[in-house]
This record gives C-alpha cells, sequence and structure tokens, in this order.
C-alpha cells in the first residue's frame, strides 16, 4: 500500500494535511468507483496528475483528504497529424508525450513548460501554467470530465462525437472547457490539447540595464503585437537559480536583467525579422546574441541549450538541476523531486500577473523593493503568457530545517499577495496555503455564482475542497 508520507512532504514545507489514503486508478471503471466510495463515506478527495506542482503545494490537498494519483491513466489515445492535437490522459508527461511525436509525428511539438521532463501535460494546463510559446491554456480545445457522481461529460463538440476528429473548441452553445479550469468542479479524464509546427528560429539573449526595463518592455510589446516576436518572452533577474550557469565565466551582471525571445519563421523570413528586432533594441540592451535553431550549440552554456531544445518542444530538467546544482547538490535518477531532497533549499513564491506594458517595470521594481525591506533576496522571471499580460513568477528561497526561514518566507508570501491587491494586482495561480485567506478577501458576485457552480456539480464537495474556492 502506497504510503502517504511522501505525499506530503513538499519543497515549500507547507504544513501536512492528513492524508489517510493514497488512490491509484488504473482505470475509469476504478476512478467511478472510488468517487461513489468517497462521495457515501464523506471523506473528501484530491486528484493530482504526477503533483509536480512545485512551489504551490506539490501533491499536497488544499485542505485534509484522500489522495487519487492519477499517474496510471497515461494513455496518448490519439495524435492527429492533420488538425495537430494529442489526446492524452491526465498522467501523460511531457517527457512522454515528446518521445511519442518524434517517432510518429517529428514535424510537431507541444508548448512544453520550464517545469521537469516528467511533470504532467495536463496538471500544468488545468491549473493555467505558462510554457515556452504562452499561455497553455490556450492550447486546450476540450475535456472529458467525471464528476463526483461518476458521471462522464465531453466539453466542445466531443460530446457530439464528431468522426472529423477536434477541429473547433467551442462546441454549440454555451462553452463550458474553461468552466473546469483552475476548479474543483470535476476529474479530468482525458483532454485535446493544441500541437504546433516545428519552425526555424532563432533564440536571443539580450542584457538590458534595470533601469532600462521600462523602454525595453514598451519595446518587446510592441514586436508582439506586431508579431514579429512569438509569446516566448522571459526576462530573468540576475540571481535566477536557473541561469546561474551564465555567470561562472566571472562576468559581472548585478544591476541587469537577462531576457530570452525566440523569432521564428522560414529561412527566407528570418533575416528581415532579424533586421527589425536588431534596430527596435540596439540602444535598449547592452548585449544582444542570436543563436540559430539550425546550429550546433552542443558547446554552448547550458542556460542556451536548453531553451534551444524547448523550443524544438523538447522537456528537460535543467530548471530544478541548476537550482539544485547552484546550492550544492547534484542530483540524479530518472525523476526528480525536489519535495524529497531536504538539503535542497525551500522557496515560496507569488505569481501575479501584470500588463505587457513599459509601466509594468515599476510593478517589478515594487516586488524587489518590497522583499529587500524584509531582508529577502526574491528571484524573479517575467514571462510572456499573450500580447497583452504578463505572469511574475517571484520567489524566495529559504533553509528547510530552520523554521523562523520558513515563517518569514510564508509571511513574504501572503503580504506580498495583500499588498498587490491594493494596487488592483492579482495572481493568476495560487499556493494551497493562501487560497482560503485570499479569496475569502475578493468575495463578490461572481464568486458566489462559482460556489453555486459547485454545489450544482459536486453538491456533497467530495472533491478537492477548498481548491480555488
Amino acid at each position: 500500500m502506497t504510503s502517504p508520507t511522501s505525499y506530503q512532504q513538499n519543497i515549500t514545507e507547507f504544513p501536512v494535511r492528513n492524508i489517510e489514503k493514497i488512490h491509484l486508478p488504473k482505470n475509469l471503471e476504478d476512478l467511478r468507483a472510488i468517487l461513489l466510495l468517497a462521495g457515501e463515506s464523506g471523506r473528501p478527495v484530491y486528484p493530482i496528475s504526477t503533483g509536480h506542482n512545485w512551489g504551490l503545494g506539490s501533491r499536497m490537498p488544499v485542505n485534509d483528504a484522500d489522495i487519487i494519483d492519477l499517474k496510471h491513466l497515461n494513455r496518448i489515445i490519439e495524435v492527429n497529424r492533420e488538425l495537430r492535437y494529442a489526446r492524452v490522459e491526465p498522467g501523460v508527461t511531457q517527457q512522454q508525450l515528446y518521445d511519442y511525436l518524434e517517432i510518429h509525428a517529428p514535424e510537431l511539438m507541444l508548448n512544453v513548460t520550464g517545469s521537469d521532463a516528467g511533470s504532467s501535460i495536463l496538471g500544468n494546463i488545468m491549473d493555467r501554467g505558462s510554457g515556452k510559446s504562452g499561455h497553455r491554456a490556450e492550447d486546450l480545445r476540450e475535456l472529458t470530465l467525471m464528476l463526483a457522481d461518476g458521471q462522464l461529460i465531453h466539453t466542445g463538440f466531443g460530446e457530439l462525437q464528431s468522426t472529423h476528429g477536434s477541429f473547433y473548441k467551442y462546441g454549440l452553445g454555451p462553452d463550458l472547457t474553461h468552466l473546469f479550469t483552475q476548479s474543483n468542479y470535476a476529474i479530468v479524464t482525458e483532454a485535446v490539447v493544441n500541437l504546433r509546427v516545428k519552425q526555424p528560429f532563432n533564440l536571443y539573449l539580450a542584457v538590458i540595464d534595470k533601469a532600462g526595463l521600462q523602454a525595453f518592455l514598451n519595446q518587446m510589446a510592441k514586436l508582439v503585437a506586431q508579431e514579429i516576436v512569438g509569446y516566448s518572452l522571459e526576462i530573468d533577474s540576475q540571481n535566477d537559480p536557473k541561469i546561474y550557469e551564465l555567470f561562472e565565466s566571472g562576468k559581472d551582471f548585478s544591476d541587469k536583467w537577462i531576457a530570452w525571445f525566440v523569432v521564428t519563421g522560414q529561412e527566407e523570413v528570418l533575416p528581415a525579422k532579424h533586421s527589425v528586432v536588431s534596430k527596435a533594441l540596439a540602444s535598449l540592451t547592452s548585449d544582444l546574441k542570436t543563436y540559430s535553431s539550425a546550429a550546433d550549440h552542443s558547446s554552448s552554456t547550458p542556460p542556451v541549450r536548453v531553451r534551444i531544445d524547448r523550443y524544438h518542444g523538447q522537456p528537460n530538467d535543467h530548471s530544478l538541476l541548476a537550482t539544485a546544482r547552484k546550492f550544492g547538490v547534484e542530483l540524479s535518477g530518472q525523476e526528480v523531486n525536489l519535495d524529497l531532497h531536504p538539503q535542497i533549499p525551500g522557496f515560496r513564491c507569488v505569481l501575479p500577473v501584470i500588463p505587457f506594458t513599459g509601466a509594468s517595470a515599476a510593478l517589478i521594481q515594487y516586488i524587489e523593493n518590497f522583499s529587500h525591506d524584509r531582508q529577502l533576496d526574491p528571484a524573479i522571471s517575467v514571462i510572456a503568457l499573450n500580447s497583452y499580460s504578463l505572469e511574475v513568477f517571484a520567489r524566495v528561497y529559504f533553509d528547510r530545517s530552520d523554521q523562523s526561514a520558513v515563517s518569514k518566507a510564508g509571511t513574504w508570501a501572503s503580504d506580498l499577495l495583500s499588498e498587490l491587491q491594493l494596487q488592483g494586482i492579482y495572481p493568476y495561480r495560487l499556493d494551497i496555503e493562501n487560497m482560503a485567506g485570499y479569496l475569502q478577501k475578493i468575495k463578490n458576485p461572481y464568486t458566489r455564482l462559482q460556489n453555486q457552480l459547485k454545489n450544482l456539480f459536486d453538491p456533497n464537495n467530495t472533491l478537492a475542497p477548498g481548491r480555488y474556492s
């Protein structure tokens, strides 16, 4: 029998929840039986896919509940090359789909995340995470879901059983697909996810003075809106562990931001786009390097190599391994599980979403100043979700064996969320510790309607109580 202990360990050092049992369904019949039994017993259940929800709770439930681990529901049901989609179950990992596509549809790729290769595709999408080419919820076409009473429903044209494949994501009438993202109304058992056609590209690495961030954001917003640059922008603070290898040469990057972005296009188009980008950014960067996807980058520094791979659709574990390595820990093995290595520093994160405008540079600076005032040095990544919004991935690291440091990081997260709310800035994802308190502060007619929908789909509150509610 699987022990709950490993499900309670988490790199964020959240207080453990009471988990009495781990359910491991192997098919839909198993899952239905688990849900019906939970409804009869009154014991709530919390579904996870692979549980790599690093920094937000890992595999732990929001409130006390038993775990439904969906890792055995891991079939790649269909890949449609002509309509460019994959139909997958929740246990399918980024690496699993990549390996499949390389054999059966090598011209296609997934919009992968910066997390590890063993993370679930659907776990991140259903929590509306970000990928290397934009907001991953936009890659969702249709869902198959199991309600708490065991009933299966389909969104989009799935309920109509189209014989032509999945080609129109809204279906007929009100669209319900995104009603089930970032919710606790049902369990996703299958999803249709967009795939992208691989294209040649240039990867750009830009070094920006902190004082020039506003001008850089303004210019990048224009380039993205004009579709010169895709939804690929990532801006990292110089102390971000996942890029520390850039600085091993001893070059001083203090008071700098490190920006990455991609320009795609056929070989005839890329030179023209490169000319536009170079001219637009010439006065806004202290250094601008270009890496062609067609070149051999085996000797390039790891942060460059892994980004080339990801924009080819290949996931990897670099962000996690580099973070561990920066703090003196070498991880090995097939599954990279940060939770199980207490010598790796823990981290708390806050994930506000901000406008894609130069004015947002002041908000990013506010987060830095807020943290420094509390003697904390935040690592910050700013990531484009689309042409008009940016995710901020702000986190602080701490010694997991030091309870005062754990508490200090937790207070930082909750206080920062509150202070940003006063400025009209809200998170686009929440951790399991802050969900209840934060959501209580924003009760309004819309959130009351959400509660009514929860009662409609799950009247006994069996599924993931407290999750975004």
